[in-house]
């Protein structure tokens, strides 16, 4: 998969032991949340850090050889509704299958969340990826209360309070 090759040569995890999206998390809630779900950085940096603050945190992947808690698509995730108090979806968008299933993944994070939804994106320079524009991610955000957000033209970072 795309993602995996991206995520195995990801130079980020060497210089910091947490996401922007965390880090921004943590500033507007002053605390880690108890219970996380982390989708999709299959390097687990955000889990260990947020565990190393008393966080229990759930590893959820689409990719089977990330090792992850549980293996399943964003778009039907099995778990209760309000299951978490904060939903990490760190750079999963761009390499879902198709734009169609961006919508069904906002919708499932935010059931499965009572609080966040940390939702990060970046732009991928590769033809199996799914482009996007800015203009057009924010469209898909404009209902929600994003409290925090980091928007740049290659990487994008909202915190989402609900």
């Amino acid at each position: 998969m795309l993602r995996d090759y991206y995520c195995a040569k990801c130079p980020i995890v060497k210089r910091s032991p947490r996401s922007t999206g965390v880090k921004m998390l943590l500033q507007a809630t002053k605390k880690a949340p108890e219970r996380v779900l982390d989708f999709g950085c299959s390097n687990w940096r955000n889990s260990k850090y947020l565990e190393s603050l008393g966080a229990w945190a759930v590893k959820m992947d689409a990719i089977p050889d990330t090792k992850p808690d549980i293996v399943a698509y964003p778009t039907h995730m099995p778990f209760r509704d309000r299951a978490f108090d904060a939903v990490l979806l760190t750079h999963v968008l761009m390499f879902l299958e198709k734009k169609d299933d961006w919508a069904p993944t906002l919708n499932e994070v935010i059931r499965i969340s009572r609080q966040f939804v940390v939702l990060e994106t970046y732009r991928v320079k590769h033809n199996g990826s799914l482009q996007y524009t800015v203009p057009e991610l924010l469209s898909y955000l404009s209902s929600l209360h994003v409290i925090k957000r980091n928007v740049r033209a290659d990487m994008q970072n909202f915190i989402i309070h609900l």
